[in-house]
């Protein structure tokens, strides 16, 4: 059983036992029938809340981590704790009952599926994290969840580039910032041009890699709008050439 689960189950136990030492002792005296039925009672939950359990598991499995060195050993410990203490389904749970508070559950297990390179789950989360101004931990340089995000994938896009086209198709990360620009192609880049520059320059390049010229360049004049530094000028002139198109850059 998850620590989690232990905590719940020993909360659920502690408060059945007050409910039931609060009950009144019986009556050896029938008592007549109450002429209309009693209003509900409304039981509060004055014990510990979901939230600080898995707030206390994350907390335990974020200090086991630190014994770790070797990256392989902590990508499968990530991915035994969010099967072992359930973190994903009581993300569904916050994420359904429209609460909205800095959640330090939430926050890590975002970066747990970065890590363990669970892109859909991480795109899935990606507009609440935004929307709730979730807080990054303060490890983290950046307040921003879509530099975090990028950085990361720059890194995977890179990785698959120096291993070739084929590694680039296997992979499907090209579609990954598909997916990414569409949910940030409202973004304000005014600041961190830098960020928004790198996403668009790394889908260009997979995009020309992959041999679709036409959102290869797109992405690129894209990337050099957001930021003029982008350094994309040669390749963008590259792709036009290809399809006989005439670009000023």
């Amino acid at each position: 059983m998850s620590l989690v689960k232990k905590a719940l189950a020993k909360a659920a136990a502690q408060k059945g036992a007050e409910q039931a030492d609060s009950k009144p002792a019986a009556h050896s005296a029938p008592q007549s029938a109450p002429t209309s039925a009693p209003a509900a009672a409304v039981i509060t939950d004055d014990g510990p809340s979901r939230y600080e359990f898995f707030k206390a598991a994350m907390e335990s499995d974020l200090n086991q981590l630190k014994t770790f060195d070797d990256i392989a050993d902590k990508a499968s410990y990530k991915s035994e704790a969010l099967e072992r203490n359930e973190y994903l389904p009581y993300i569904k749970e916050y994420q359904l009952s429209g609460q909205h508070f800095p959640n330090v559950v939430l926050q890590w297990v975002f970066i747990w599926l970065v890590d363990l390179k669970r892109w859909d789950a991480v795109l899935e989360l990606l507009p609440m994290m935004v929307e709730q101004k979730q807080p990054l931990p303060t490890v983290f340089n950046t307040k921003h969840w879509p530099t975090f995000l990028i950085d990361q994938l720059y890194d995977e896009g890179s990785y698959h580039l120096s291993k070739g086209a084929d590694s680039v198709k296997q992979s499907g990360i090209a579609g990954v910032f598909h997916r990414l620009i569409a949910q940030v192609k409202t973004q304000d880049w005014s600041g961190i041009e830098l960020i928004g520059g790198k996403l668009y320059v790394m889908a260009a390049k997979l995009e020309n890699s992959l041999f679709n010229f036409g959102y290869a360049l797109g992405f690129a004049l894209e990337a050099q709008r957001i930021n003029e530094q982008a350094g994309v000028k040669g390749l963008a002139k590259e792709i036009a050439k290809k399809l006989d198109i005439k670009i000023d850059i």
